[in-house]
């Protein structure tokens, strides 16, 4: 009986001591997770712009199609809510509790004529950017 007392309070000072450490493993994965994803959308941003032509609202034009995926919480990754914000030309991510990062896109004008685009739940989505001439050039940022 006493073994077992003391093989219970072993295995619950193993997990407490290694639990902020698994943490922030799940957290270090997951940002770089999302460090890939906002390079990915800001890529298909800057190639958009670069190589394409501008068309009017409402036509079909150049598109790019970026594929994301927000990982599922759980002991290997943490849950995130992805956002991408025309106001502010800022493609960013925040993990659940902690503080955003944001990323600013220079010299591109980011739309998002809905507001900004949200993606919390996990799973794959998509996001289409179009390249617009409307007010100047700009690359609108849409779901599906």
């Amino acid at each position: 009986m006493i073994r077992v007392v003391l093989a219970v309070l072993l295995a619950v000072a193993l997990l407490a001591a290694v639990g902020p450490g698994v943490e922030a493993g799940r957290e270090a994965r997951t940002v770089t997770h999302l460090d890939g994803v906002v390079d990915r959308i800001a890529r298909g941003v800057q190639s958009l712009r670069a190589h394409e032509d501008p068309t009017r609202p409402g036509e079909t034009g150049a598109r790019r199609i970026v594929r994301v995926r927000l990982p599922t919480p759980s002991w290997t990754a943490a849950g995130a809510t992805l956002r991408v914000d025309g106001d502010g030309d800022r493609i960013g991510y925040r993990l659940d509790g902690e503080s955003p990062h944001r990323t600013r896109i220079r010299g591109v004008d980011l739309r998002t004529p809905s507001g900004p685009v949200v993606i919390e739940s996990p799973g794959r989505h998509r996001l289409t950017l179009s390249l617009v001439r409307q007010n100047g050039v700009g690359v609108v940022v849409t779901r599906g």
